[in-house]
């Protein structure tokens, strides 16, 4: 099924090739069940892409008699669909049944009830208002630099950043464009605040094992529980990693192998809030906090600061990963260095581990 915002397109065979409906329904909960209708009454398979209709359609195909659900992600799809040159509807639509007809259909995509639903409906809604925010304080930059004003980097962080604007002195259109921008970013902020109170006023023990953590704090916990959520439907530390969007980029060719950037493919508010976590681990000094602090300390003589940055974030969301996956708190003595290494100790068993996870 190729979901778009007018009609979904159908296409529908059996095990034997044979096209059992094609054509298109109304994009609503009476079409989906409707189609289902027509379909009969042996078992089916509905494959469609992720989407921002994802949650009502699987709601309303999983209390239909008989249906199984798979959602697949558009990026591990896309090479598939515009293969052969040409890219439709009923291409794609096509597309995704014989994949699923031959069993080669890409790992679900995992949704999210309940708690968790809640967690990262609210969450992502705080990401698009920050973001929104965040745009409208560059915008208001570049008109304020065009008069030669300079603000600092952390000018719009400071409580009294509308008091020190107005003592500028600038043009009259300049500060009516000000004043317009002001009480947008006020009132987006406002915003934010509200959504994020909501946020962390939702209970659950996952949240509380995070907060365990040193730098893992209300906020970041629910972040990580929405987007987690069930931590043993991954295979290991990596996987997490990856889907976090800091794992690096790797280029091979023959002998040669280079590493390159975090990539850019997984859930990018983790990694936002992972990499804040990080910065507030670099300055603590709390004895929970202390194997961390170390190192990082190491990683920064190494490699930079930046670098040992993202290798705390990294660790971070591993042990994160751990916590969920045992049921228990952090405990900082499992965060230790391995034995000092032997002749037969491989360079993997030298890395500073945790050993919960």
């Amino acid at each position: 099924m190729d979901v778009s915002s007018k009609s979904f397109v159908v296409h529908a065979i059996d095990e034997r090739k044979k096209v059992v409906f094609e054509g298109e329904i109304a994009p609503t909960r009476e079409g989906i069940r409707e189609l289902i209708s027509k379909l009969g009454a042996q078992p089916k398979l509905v494959v469609f892409e992720a989407g921002n209709q994802m949650k009502w359609i699987a709601e309303t195909l999983k209390k239909q008699p008989k249906v199984e659900v798979h959602v697949v992600h558009p990026n591990e799809v896309k090479w598939i669909a515009e293969s052969g040159g040409k890219k439709t509807d009923k291409v794609d639509a096509k597309k995704l049944a014989h994949l699923a007809r031959g069993d080669m259909l890409p790992r679900k995509v995992h949704i999210v009830e309940g708690r968790t639903r809640e967690m990262r409906e609210l969450v992502s809604a705080r990401v698009q208002l920050m973001n929104k925010r965040v745009s409208m304080i560059n915008t208001l930059r570049g008109y304020i630099k065009q008069e030669g004003i300079r603000l600092g980097e952390k000018f719009f962080g400071q409580e009294d950043w509308q008091e020190q604007l107005e003592k500028k002195k600038v043009s009259a259109p300049l500060k009516a464009i000000i004043k317009a921008f002001r009480s947008s970013i006020e009132a987006l902020c406002d915003s934010e605040h509200e959504i994020a109170e909501r946020l962390t006023k939702i209970k659950d023990e996952r949240t509380e094992l995070l907060e365990t953590i040193p730098a893992i704090g209300k906020l970041s916990s629910r972040t990580l529980v929405s987007a987690i959520d069930d931590a043993k439907r991954f295979d290991n530390r990596k996987a997490v990693a990856n889907y976090g969007a800091l794992t690096p980029t790797v280029y091979q060719s023959g002998d040669s192998v280079q590493m390159g950037r975090i990539n850019r493919d997984g859930r990018h508010e983790v990694r936002r809030v992972m990499l804040q976590c990080a910065h507030t681990v670099a300055r603590m000094s709390s004895p929970a906090s202390k194997p961390l602090r170390t190192f990082f300390e190491r990683i920064e003589k190494k490699r930079g600061k930046k670098k040992a940055i993202v290798a705390v974030a990294r660790k971070l969301l591993t042990i994160a990963y751990g916590v969920l996956k045992s049921g228990e708190p952090f405990d900082p003595k499992k965060l230790e260095p391995s034995p000092e290494p032997s002749k037969k100790t491989t360079p993997a068993a030298r890395k500073y581990v945790l050993k919960a996870a």
